[in-house]
C-alpha cells in the first residue's frame, strides 16, 4: 500500500483516547470493548487511531521487554477493529520521559519499536505505525529528526513497505514541518495536530492551568476565524506538495466545556478544510472529554457526528 492509498483509508478516523494511553487502562474511566468498534464502523468511520502508553508496560532496563500480557491486549483490540473492516493506527503516546531526556530514552524507544514492528510484521496492510506522538521539550525537531533516522531503518527490517506516520517537534506543530528531516523512504505520511484557537478548544480543561478563565469563548466562523484556519492548512498543503508526502491531521477537537454550537461549527470547518486539501483526519476523540459518543447514554452526539461525517462542502477560500 502506498502512502497515498493509506490516506484514502484514513479520511474518516476517530481517536480512541483516554484508554490505552492512560498509565493503566481504565485509570481514566474508559476501557475499550468490542462493541465500540461496531458503533464506530456503523456510523461511517473507516479507521481508528489507538494511542498507547507502551513506556508504562516495558522494563526500564535492557532489553526493555514489553509486558506479554499488554501486548496480548493490544492484539485483542487491533483484532476487534480489523474484524469490522477498520484500518488502525498504532502510536507511541505519552512517552513523557522522551521530552525530558531524549538522549537517555532514545535507545528504549528504539527497542520498543523493534518489538512492536516485529510483532505486527505479518499484520494486514491496513495497520499503520506512528512513531512518537507530539515530540516536545528537549525532543525538539532537530533531535527528533536524528531519532527518526535510526527508527525508520530499524522498522524497515521487519516491515519494509508499511506506511509510517511521523510529525515534527513542538507537539506536532505545523510550523515545524519544514525543519523535520525525512529519511529517503517512499512510504512516509506526515502528521500534524490542530487545536487553534487554543483558548477556545481547551477552555475549562482540568489539566490546563488558568483554562477556566477561557470559559465562554466562542468560534462562530467569522471571516477572520476561517482565514486563520485556511492559512495554516495552506502552509501544510504547500509543504506536502513540495515534498510529495501525504498528510494526516492526526488530532483536532474542542473540549466539552466549550459552547456546543461553537464546537460543532469549528469541528465541521476544520474537517471540511482538511478534506478540501486531501488530508486524512482523525478526530480527538471517541468517548471522553472531547467525545463524540456518550458512553453513559449509549449514543452519539449527533450534532458533532454530523459535523464530521456530512457530505464534503464545495471548495472555497
Amino acid at each position: 500500500m502506498t502512502p497515498q492509498e493509506a490516506i484514502l483509508l484514513l479520511r474518516r478516523t476517530v481517536n480512541l483516547g483516554n484508554t490505552l494511553e492512560a498509565p493503566r487502562e481504565g485509570d481514566w474511566g474508559f476501557v475499550i470493548q468490542p462493541g465500540h468498534f461496531d458503533v464506530i464502523r456503523q456510523a461511517g468511520f473507516g479507521a481508528v487511531r489507538i494511542p498507547i502508553r507502551w513506556s508504562a508496560h516495558a522494563s526500564q532496563s535492557e532489553p526493555f521487554t514489553i509486558e506479554p500480557g499488554f501486548l496480548s491486549r493490544i492484539d485483542e483490540v487491533v483484532g476487534w477493529a480489523m474484524e469490522r473492516g477498520l484500518a488502525v493506527i498504532l502510536d507511541v503516546h505519552h512517552y513523557e520521559e522522551m521530552a525530558a531526556n531524549p538522549g537517555g530514552h532514545g535507545p528504549r524507544l528504539l527497542a520498543l519499536w523493534q518489538q512492536i514492528a516485529s510483532h505486527f510484521a505479518a499484520a494486514p496492510a491496513t495497520l499503520f505505525f506512528e512513531l512518537l506522538n507530539e515530540p516536545n521539550g528537549a525532543c525538539d525537531t532537530k533531535t527528533w529528526s536524528q531519532l527518526v533516522a535510526a527508527l525508520v531503518p530499524l522498522i524497515r527490517l521487519s516491515n519494509p513497505t508499511r506506511p509510517l506516520i511521523l510529525g515534527a517537534g513542538n507537539w506536532y506543530s505545523l510550523e515545524q514541518l519544514p525543519l523535520l528531516v525525512l529519511p529517503d523512504d517512499p512510504a512516509l505520511i506526515a502528521t500534524f495536530h490542530y487545536y487553534q484557537p487554543f483558548q477556545f478548544t481547551h477552555q475549562g480543561a482540568e489539566w490546563m492551568a488558568g483554562s477556566n478563565a477561557w470559559l465562554g469563548t466562542t468560534w462562530t466562523g467569522t471571516e477572520a476565524e476561517c482565514r486563520a484556519v485556511r492559512a495554516a492548512f495552506d502552509e501544510v498543503a504547500a509543504w506536502s506538495q513540495q515534498r510529495n508526502v501525504p498528510v494526516l491531521l492526526g488530532e483536532f477537537g474542542a473540549y466539552s466545556k466549550a459552547p456546543q454550537p461553537s464546537r460543532v461549527a469549528w469541528t465541521g470547518y476544520i474537517r471540511q478544510q482538511a478534506e478540501l486539501r486531501g488530508f486524512g483526519w482523525a478526530y480527538w476523540e471517541f468517548a471522553a472529554g472531547f467525545g463524540l459518543y456518550d458512553l453513559a447514554a449509549g449514543r452519539w452526539r449527533e450534532d458533532l457526528l454530523g459535523a464530521l461525517l456530512a457530505d464534503p462542502a464545495a471548495p472555497h477560500g
